[in-house]
């Protein structure tokens, strides 16, 4: 079979043109590009933004704070109240005795001590319920120990003996003193009359 040259050549030319055709159609007709758009905020509006998150999250802090301190003012207020009761309650007796002893004591200046000793039990009662102890026993003599002791006159040296005039007291584990025992070197005059008397310590 013979082959013609011409038509070789023409082929060649035909698929040269098809070529040029396609470029040019391609580069004549880009493909279209996807618009992305970003959403730009400017400075001062997002600067305005972060203020305005700011201001929002301390006006949450300082309703918080409000808050809290509502509800520690009323838990405070109800310990409060709290105490007071359970004090009354354990004090009832006294509270309600007390103005009628008085009452008594004044019409009757003779009535003996001895009768009216059982209206301060609840001193008692109430001191155990603390965890509260005494410091030594009134009239007991004892060695003076500056720790658990207040003496009348400052020249007192420890190991001193000495007599407690008035009690102190102290918690039950040793802990803290809440008032310490008043001692002297000797015990207190008690007179023979009925009449009161004080002793001064200053």
């Amino acid at each position: 079979m013979s082959h013609d040259p011409n038509l070789f050549w023409f082929g060649c030319l035909l698929w040269l043109v098809c070529i040029l055709v396609i470029f040019n159609f391609v580069y004549s007709h880009p493909p279209a590009k996807v618009a992305v758009t970003q959403k730009r905020v400017h400075p001062i509006k997002y600067a305005y933004l972060i203020n305005t998150d700011e201001e929002t999250e301390i006006a949450q802090l300082r309703q918080e704070c409000a808050r809290l301190r509502q509800k520690l003012q009323q838990q405070s207020q109800k310990l409060r109240e709290d105490f007071q009761h359970n004090t009354f309650y354990q004090l009832e007796s006294l509270l309600t005795n007390y103005p009628t002893v008085c009452k008594v004591v004044q019409e009757h200046p003779d009535l003996p001590a001895q009768n009216i000793l059982p209206l301060f039990k609840p001193l008692d009662k109430i001191l155990d319920h603390w965890g509260y102890e005494a410091i030594g026993a009134p009239l007991a003599q004892v060695s003076y120990n500056p720790q658990l002791h207040q003496p009348d006159n400052r020249d007192i040296t420890v190991g001193e003996k000495v007599y407690i005039w008035f009690v102190g007291y102290q918690d039950r584990n040793l802990e803290h003193i809440i008032s310490p025992a008043i001692v002297s070197r000797n015990l207190p005059q008690i007179p023979n009359s009925t009449k009161s008397y004080a002793v001064n310590f200053t």
